[in-house]
């Protein structure tokens, strides 16, 4: 299924454009939510596990990576992909001056693996175009006032 997008038009920002010139940008839309509940759902659909036995493994795979990555390790899932835990810090002049107050907020990075690098080289995409009602046409609406989000 193709990621669908829409076009909104923003400022040129490149060094050689004139002043107020803009141009028009594709825009990717979330379309629907995967929740837990409907991983479970679909899972339970292709295997033999119980929801209970899903949800109690999601649950030990989410204990088990916040435990490795609290202790610094890299977690690896495969074909995924890996997570681990990064943080960079502020500079000091000194090393008796440097103090872990210096680190910027830890943040999770996630390293897509083969499956997922293989779904992003081959995505195709599908521009959503919202349908003009006669009020909106009569009004003078629609058409460069696409706002992204909406479908």
């Amino acid at each position: 299924m193709p990621l669908i997008y829409t076009l909104v038009k923003r400022k040129d920002m490149s060094k050689d454009a004139a002043s107020g010139a803009t141009l028009y940008h594709a825009q990717t839309s979330i379309t629907k939510k995967l929740t837990l509940n409907k991983i479970c759902t679909r899972i339970e659909n292709i295997c033999t596990a119980s929801r209970g036995e899903i949800i109690l493994v999601l649950d030990g795979l989410i204990k088990v990576m916040n435990e490795a990555l609290s202790d610094g390790e890299s977690v690896h899932l495969g074909e995924f992909g890996s997570f681990r835990m990064v943080a960079g810090s502020k500079g000091s002049n000194t090393v008796d001056g440097f103090n872990t107050a210096l680190f910027n907020r830890a943040h999770i990075v996630f390293y897509p693996g083969t499956m997922l690098i293989n779904l992003v080289n081959n995505v195709s995409f599908e521009r959503y175009v919202p349908k003009k009602d006669a009020s909106s046409e009569s009004s003078g609406g629609g058409g460069e006032d696409d706002r992204p989000g909406e479908l």
